[in-house]
């Protein structure tokens, strides 16, 4: 090997090594404090939606998003992100689980 091309190779390896921390530097290394989408969340807001609903009789999907809302349960900060389109993956999500889930 030519020496040009052992310094190319030596700057590729480097170049690539460089690439390759600053990537797992860049990706999360532990769970979102207000990470919604872990189980025991989930969980929750199935628990809160179930309640929210056999409190009250025929809810549509915007009563039930702002019963939950207010909900002494619902921590607005850890679930920011909640809104209507959520709600309906929900719904989604436990009809899966509970096929005879009615709103």
């Amino acid at each position: 090997m030519k020496t040009v091309e052992l310094i190319m190779m030596l700057a590729f390896a480097g170049g690539l090594v460089l690439t390759l921390y600053k990537v797992y530097l860049f990706l999360p290394q532990k769970p979102l404090a207000d990470d919604d989408t872990t189980p025991e969340s989930v969980e929750l807001l199935e628990r809160i939606m179930v309640e929210c609903n056999n409190a009250h009789e025929h809810l549509d999907e915007e009563s039930l998003f702002q019963m939950m809302s207010s909900h002494h349960d619902f921590d607005p900060k850890h679930f920011w992100r909640f809104n209507e389109n959520r709600l309906k993956q929900l719904i989604t999500h436990y009809r899966l689980k509970e096929p005879d889930f009615r709103l």
